[in-house]
C-alpha cells in the first residue's frame, strides 16, 4: 500500500484549528477571555521549559469542562471554519489511501475525516469533556511511531506539511515530500526557508545545545543589571557615594538583590532545581557568591595591589573568574541533581 500523508494545520488548514477552535469557544462564553493572562503565562512557561507541551495543551483545552453540548459545537464550528479547508486539499479525486497526522486533537479533525472519507487520521488522543491527554502528543517523531504501528508494511510515498522542523522525521522518511506554504506547494529537497527564518533556526539550535550555558550568561547579564540599577538608586537618592561608610552600604545593598535575583532565577530557569529543602539551598547559594565575592577581592588584590596593574583591566578578569566559578560552584554544590525531587 503507497500512502499519502499531509499534517493539517498551514498543510490542509489555513490556520491552526486548535487556537480557532478554542477562540470559537471564548466567544460562546465571553467570560473565559478573563483565562488569558493564565494561558500566556502557561505559554510562556513552556518556551522556557518549565512545563511540557502537554501541560500548555490540557489547559488551554481546559476550556472544554464548561460546555456539555460539544459535539454540536463541533459541527457548528466546522460550518464556519470548512472554508480554511485548501483547494490543494478539496480539489483531489480520491482520498483512500490519505492519512492525515496532526497534533490537533482527534475529536476535532474527526468530521473532516468523515467528510472527505480518507484513508485514517493520527490525531492527539484528548478527552473532548476536559482537555486531558491520554499517551503523548501526536507530533514530530510521534506521528511516525503510530503511523508505523498500523501500517508497517506501507511505503509512505507522499508527505505534505508545512513545518520542515517539526514534521523533518516524516519528510525524511518519504519517497516524495513536499512543503507547503499558503497555497504554493515546493518540493522539500528544493526548499530553502527566508534568510529570517534560517538565521533563527540556526540560533535556536546553537541555543538549544548548550542551554544551561546560554541561560546561566542571560541570568548573569540580569543579575548585573540588577546590581548596577540598586547601587544607583542608592547614591542617587539616599546615600551619599563620597562617604566610606555609606558606599559600602549601597555595594551591599546592590549585592543583596543582585544574589536574592540570582538565586531565584537560577533556581527556575538555569538549573530547573526541584529541591523542596528551598532554605537550605538558599543558604547554599548565599555561601556560593560569598566564596565568589572572596575569589574576586583575592584576583583585584594580586593584580591591582600586588602587580599594580590596571584596575579597570583586573576587574574584567577577576568578573570572568568569578562568572565560571559561580555556575560551577552552583551546579555541582547548590542546584546538584540527585534523587527524584532534582529531576528536569
Amino acid at each position: 500500500m503507497k500512502l499519502s500523508i499531509y499534517d493539517f494545520d498551514g498543510t490542509i488548514y489555513n490556520g491552526d484549528s486548535s487556537i480557532d477552535f478554542i477562540k470559537f469557544l471564548m466567544n460562546k462564553k465571553k467570560k473565559l477571555y478573563l483565562r488569558l493572562p493564565k494561558m500566556f503565562l502557561y505559554f510562556i512557561k513552556y518556551k522556557l521549559k518549565l512545563i511540557d507541551k502537554i501541560t500548555m495543551k490540557e489547559y488551554f483545552f481546559s476550556i472544554l469542562s464548561n460546555f456539555n453540548n460539544i459535539d454540536s459545537l463541533i459541527e457548528e464550528f466546522w460550518n464556519k471554519h470548512e472554508y480554511n479547508i485548501k483547494d490543494l486539499f478539496k480539489n483531489k479525486k480520491t482520498y483512500k489511501n490519505i492519512i492525515i497526522a496532526s497534533a490537533s486533537p482527534y475529536f476535532l479533525l474527526e468530521p473532516i475525516k468523515e467528510k472527505y472519507k480518507i484513508l485514517d487520521l493520527f490525531a492527539t488522543n484528548m478527552n473532548k469533556k476536559n482537555g486531558k491527554i491520554k499517551g503523548n502528543n501526536c507530533h514530530d517523531v510521534e506521528k511516525v511511531k503510530v503511523i508505523n504501528k498500523k501500517y508497517k508494511d506501507a511505503i509512505i510515498n507522499e508527505m505534505y506539511s508545512d513545518d520542515e522542523i517539526a514534521d523533518k522525521p516524516l519528510l525524511d522518511l518519504a519517497k516524495k515530500s513536499y512543503i507547503v506554504k499558503k497555497d504554493k506547494i515546493i518540493d522539500y529537497k528544493n526548499y530553502k526557508p527566508n534568510i529570517f527564518k534560517r538565521f533563527w533556526n540556526w540560533g535556536w539550535g546553537i541555543y538549544h545545545k548548550n542551554e544551561e550555558i546560554w541561560n546561566y550568561l542571560i541570568v548573569g547579564l540580569l543579575t548585573t543589571v540588577v546590581s548596577l540599577v540598586t547601587y544607583y538608586i542608592c547614591v542617587l537618592t539616599f546615600l551619599n557615594p563620597n562617604v566610606a561608610l555609606e558606599l559600602q552600604i549601597a555595594n551591599i545593598i546592590s549585592w543583596i538583590l543582585a544574589v536574592a535575583f540570582a538565586y531565584f532565577t537560577n533556581r527556575i530557569f538555569v538549573f530547573k532545581s526541584k529541591n523542596p529543602n528551598k532554605i537550605k539551598e538558599a543558604s547554599s547559594f548565599v555561601l556560593s557568591r560569598v566564596v565568589t565575592l572572596l575569589m574576586d577581592m583575592f584576583t583585584m588584590f594580586i593584580i591591582v595591589t600586588v602587580l599594580k596593574g590596571n584596575d579597570k583591566i583586573g576587574k574584567l578578569v577577576s568578573q570572568v573568574i568569578v562568572t565560571v566559578g559561580n555556575y560551577i560552584i552552583s551546579k555541582l554544590f547548590v542546584f546538584k541533581k540527585k534523587g527524584v525531587n532534582s529531576e528536569r
